[in-house]
């Protein structure tokens, strides 16, 4: 039996729900996304606060974290998707940490990445049960859908449990646009680059967006050190994304992260492209930030792998067992449900 808890997939006639754990959305993206999710058979709700605004976010982090629970504990609800990103999703984790046993005992698929990496992250590592490190509800909008999008679809529908990705042939340079609709713009080809002509490497996976993931280090929200000592003898791969942190701030978080312990017994790391990298000397780039801190692990490291913030990215099943494989500047992600 899997260590790993991975919830029931999907089947016409199912319902979803879309809730804001941290900032609220465009509704007219909104609304078109709900209109494609229904158009796949699925019914749809969505939390009160979907459409509210505090400030910059969308409501407080209690209220965020009483409806995410109110999905939990609704049997009907089977798949959850943030309706954006944003920057304090951590008020709402203390609140979901007293009411651990709703979501152990209801396990779903949550699905989201930048801010709601860290629930992801939390998720994950807390309960064992796997989440999706996927594009927020707003990108379904778009039609028609890119392969990316599809490709995440087809995943929560399907009842395979190993799934293969390849990278894909272009990027896009700039984060999708809010107002965009047609879909990405993709201009830039797309390379991974590592320091190895080709490289293949396995292991649980798990990551998320560096900005926010770390906030629950050394928290008694933090349990991340004890879920990678369970795999001790397939190892790890972390996958982290960079937002827009500096290149000095990314190094100190990276330090951190290996300071705790996260990083043990990984046999990878996958980095994501980030849009803004704020490189304040020639003398420290963004790779020297990443070899400063990651070197010393002696693994792999692949660079401008499909994650996060640049589109198009692929969906990652955080907990899964996953196997990446790079040759010339591309790469092979197999994930598999064991």
């Amino acid at each position: 039996m899997s260590i790993i808890v991975y919830p029931e997939k999907l089947k016409a006639g199912d319902t979803m729900a879309t809730t804001a754990v941290s900032a609220t959305s465009n509704s007219e993206k909104i609304d078109l996304a709900i209109q494609s999710f229904k158009e796949l058979g699925l019914n749809v709700v969505e939390t009160d606060n979907v459409r509210k605004e505090e400030g910059i976010v969308s409501s407080s982090g209690k209220r965020r974290a009483m409806e995410l629970l109110e999905l939990y504990k609704n049997p009907n609800v089977k798949y959850i998707i943030a309706a954006r990103g944003g920057e304090f999703l951590m008020e709402m984790l203390p609140y979901l940490n007293e009411e651990k046993d709703i979501i152990r005992n209801n396990p779903k698929w949550i699905q989201g990445f930048s801010d709601p990496s860290l629930l992801n992250l939390y998720i994950t590592t807390t309960f064992n049960i796997a989440t999706i490190h996927m594009e927020n509800i707003s990108e379904y909008a778009m039609k028609p859908r890119y392969k990316n999008i599809q490709n995440s679809i087809d995943f929560l529908f399907s009842n395979e449990t190993e799934y293969i990705q390849e990278s894909f042939e272009k990027y896009q340079l700039q984060e999708f646009e809010e107002g965009n609709l047609k879909g990405y713009n993709l201009t830039e080809n797309n390379v991974y680059e590592c320091d190895r002509d080709e490289v293949e490497f396995s292991g649980r996976i798990i990551g998320g967006c560096v900005d926010t993931i770390h906030l629950i280090s050394g928290t008694n929200l933090d349990n991340i050190s004890n879920f990678v000592s369970q795999f001790d003898n397939e190892g790890v791969i972390w996958y982290l994304d960079n937002c827009e942190l500096s290149t000095f701030e990314f190094y100190r978080r990276l330090w951190m992260m290996d300071n705790m312990g996260y990083f043990k017994n990984v046999k990878g790391f996958l980095i994501g492209r980030s849009f803004v990298q704020r490189e304040y000397t020639a003398s420290f780039t963004f790779k020297d930030a990443v070899e400063r801190a990651l070197r010393k692990c002696n693994v792999p490291i692949v660079y401008n792998v499909d994650i996060g913030h640049v589109p198009p990215q692929m969906y990652i099943v955080n907990g899964s067992y996953a196997t990446f494989k790079y040759e010339d500047g591309k790469g092979v992600l197999t994930q598999k449900l064991i």
